[in-house]
């Protein structure tokens, strides 16, 4: 099991950081070329969602987790607002596009404000499909 994780500033130009993190974990589990481009677009449209959701000077969390068949990255960080994301848009369907699975969710845990996560998971057999 590999697990990553990397706080950013939730800047639309740190998002950089999180694809070369989905790059090298790509390579490092052998995935083929087409798998390494889906997971490095995933990424950042995943990065881009929760940037553009987030509140002014925070940072977005993300967790990058591969039990070798599959490679899971969550991001995590606080919004404004408890609305959820737009799941009829362009971004939300590059996400659906490229991974095997999508999960989004805003929550309010423990007290401090909403929460947004979303989540994909990607297989390096989703190229192929």
């Amino acid at each position: 099991m590999i697990e990553i994780e990397a706080a950013i500033p939730a800047d639309a130009a740190r998002l950089p950081l999180l694809r070369g993190i989905a790059a090298a974990l790509a390579v490092s589990l052998d995935f083929d070329i087409d798998t390494m481009a889906d997971m490095r677009m995933a990424v950042d449209e995943l990065g881009a969602t929760v940037v553009t959701r987030a509140r002014p000077e925070s940072s977005v969390r993300c967790r990058f987790a591969s039990d070798g068949d599959a490679v899971t990255v969550t991001a995590t960080a606080p919004v404004t607002t408890s609305q959820d994301v737009d799941r009829a848009s362009f971004g939300w369907m590059v996400l659906t596009t490229l991974a095997q699975s999508v999960s989004c969710e805003v929550t309010d845990l423990d007290g401090s404000g909403p929460q947004l996560t979303v989540s994909l998971t990607v297989r390096p057999t989703q190229a192929g499909q």
